[in-house]
């Protein structure tokens, strides 16, 4: 239940809306994003990296409470990729 729009959408809109997307594929778009707009200097580019960034965070933090709270257990791979996305955070805010 919580591999697919992080266990949020499925009451929502249904197990099988298209709007209800592995959390693999939403992660996948955030880091293309991130890969494809960090280089850039825009503006609007450091507004949207942070965005997804705060974005991404949030994610991760609900994640990890479901994690630890909901299905008590521990995931260091879990663990691992919400430290990355804490650091692209911290990266972001410092561009921006």
């Amino acid at each position: 239940r919580w591999g697919r729009g992080l266990g949020l959408l499925e009451p929502l809109v249904g197990r099988e809306s298209a709007l209800n997307v592995p959390n693999g594929a939403i992660g996948l778009l955030f880091y293309l994003l991130q890969g494809l707009l960090g280089p850039c200097g825009s503006r609007v580019a450091s507004v949207t990296l942070l965005g997804t960034s705060v974005a991404s965070a949030l994610a991760s933090l609900w994640l990890g409470l479901v994690l630890i709270f909901g299905l008590r257990d521990l995931c260091l791979v879990c663990l691992g990729t919400y430290g990355v996305n804490l650091a692209l955070l911290a990266l972001n805010l410092r561009q921006w």
